[in-house]
């Protein structure tokens, strides 16, 4: 079976861009996949959210986020661009953190060049490690890497020229693309026809930078994947709060009228017909007989 890395690259080769709305557990992964997305990005906001319950804050450890992306990974059969924070570390750090990551199986990951630990910018300002301590990290990716499909994307937060600056040197270092962190709807514009290598995006809703724009408005611009951080996570914590509220306020769940699914529907798309199969061909003996 053709490995997830490789099928990133080819979509990257064969497309002129990318959408690639972001999962935080195997679930959301799975949603992404069954609404007819090629690639699936990661955000550590929301795994930051669904697994701890906290804002995005660099309190999840390299194990219970290697954990999340295995099971991720293996709920799907397209590739996972995953988040790979500052890389736990130094980068004698990111050296384990890419062997461990490579075990999961997704396509590739991006490091960003904060402080360890490493926080969300819409959280509080970000404070930027040395280009060239960023550049060792880089370095120290792409000599751990096993497989050389594996995607590694260099992300900047760094302010409009040196972020320029620093994604080119990221490039020359060996990134095989770079994450910007627009920081106006003119920087947006301006940033493909700066940087000498394809540009990885992140669309954020109503912060006013990239307001009425499309994933295909972007890949016009030059953006090669464009990903969609917050929406899934908005979207379902929304969902789970207007049922429950009326759960609450109802004592019962009939009436509903928000979105949901039936029960044969949850359980079609969660893949029981999959399960269904293995049992009657795997499942031997007495007990299972009916």
């Amino acid at each position: 079976m053709e490995r997830m890395t490789t099928r990133l690259r080819h979509l990257l080769a064969e497309n002129d861009y990318l959408m690639a709305p972001c999962a935080f557990d195997a679930l959301s992964a799975r949603a992404i996949e069954a609404a007819g997305f090629q690639v699936a990005g990661t955000t550590g906001y929301g795994m930051h959210g669904v697994m701890l319950g906290a804002p995005d804050t660099g309190l999840l450890a390299l194990n219970e986020t290697v954990s999340a992306l295995s099971k991720m990974q293996n709920a799907v059969q397209i590739p996972i661009l995953a988040d790979g924070e500052g890389g736990y570390g130094n980068a004698i750090n990111v050296i384990r953190m890419v062997r461990e990551y490579e075990k999961t199986g997704v396509g590739g990951f991006f490091i960003e060049d904060q402080e360890q630990p490493p926080n969300c910018p819409f959280i509080q300002k970000t404070t930027l490690i040395t280009r060239e301590e960023m550049i060792g990290k880089i370095q120290a990716a792409v000599a751990a890497r096993q497989d050389p499909d594996l995607v590694i994307v260099a992300r900047t937060d760094a302010p409009f020229e040196e972020a320029i600056d620093r994604a080119n040197a990221y490039l020359e270092a060996g990134a095989d693309m770079v994450k910007i962190i627009p920081k106006t709807h003119e920087e947006l514009l301006k940033l493909p026809g700066r940087v000498h290598g394809p540009i990885h995006l992140g669309l954020y809703a109503g912060k006013g930078i990239n307001d009425g724009m499309t994933a295909k408005d972007c890949g016009e611009l030059g953006y090669k994947i464009i990903t969609f951080p917050m929406s899934c996570l908005f979207a379902e914590t929304a969902a789970l709060l207007s049922i429950l509220r009326y759960i609450h306020e109802k004592g019962t769940d009939e009436g509903y009228q928000g979105d949901s699914m039936a029960f044969d529907d949850y359980l079609k798309f969660i893949g029981v017909d999959r399960i269904r199969e293995a049992g009657q061909k795997f499942l031997k003996g007495p007990r299972y007989k009916k």
